[in-house]
C-alpha cells in the first residue's frame, strides 16, 4: 500500500461517526433496566427486558453492554462525552 492510500486509510479509520449514523434510543422487542447491587444504589446495572412470543412467560433479562446510546432518557453529545460517574469512587479510594 502506498504512502496516499495508506494515509486514506488512517483517516477513514480513524473518522468518528456522526450522531445521525449512531443508533440511539430504544431498540423494538425490548426496554433497558437497571439493577444496583443490595447495599450500592450508586451502581447501576445495566439490562436489557426482552418480551418473549409467550405471554405466559415473562420477559427475559440481558446484560446490556450499549452505554447510554440505547437509552431514552440519555442526552448523547459526542463533542462531551460520557459523564464521569467514577469520579467520586475512585476519589474515596485514595
Amino acid at each position: 500500500m502506498n504512502f496516499e492510500a495508506n494515509r486514506a486509510a488512517s483517516v477513514v479509520a480513524n473518522a468518528r461517526p456522526s450522531a445521525a449514523e449512531l443508533t440511539l434510543g430504544p431498540i423494538r422487542g425490548s426496554r433497558k433496566a437497571y439493577a444496583s447491587p443490595d447495599g450500592r444504589p450508586d451502581i447501576r446495572v445495566p439490562f436489557r427486558e426482552v418480551v418473549l412470543s409467550d405471554p405466559d412467560e415473562p420477559p427475559v433479562r440481558l446484560y446490556d453492554a450499549s452505554g447510554p446510546y440505547t437509552d431514552a432518557t440519555a442526552t448523547i453529545d459526542l463533542d462531551t462525552g460520557l459523564a464521569a460517574l467514577r469520579c467520586a469512587w475512585i476519589a474515596a479510594r485514595g
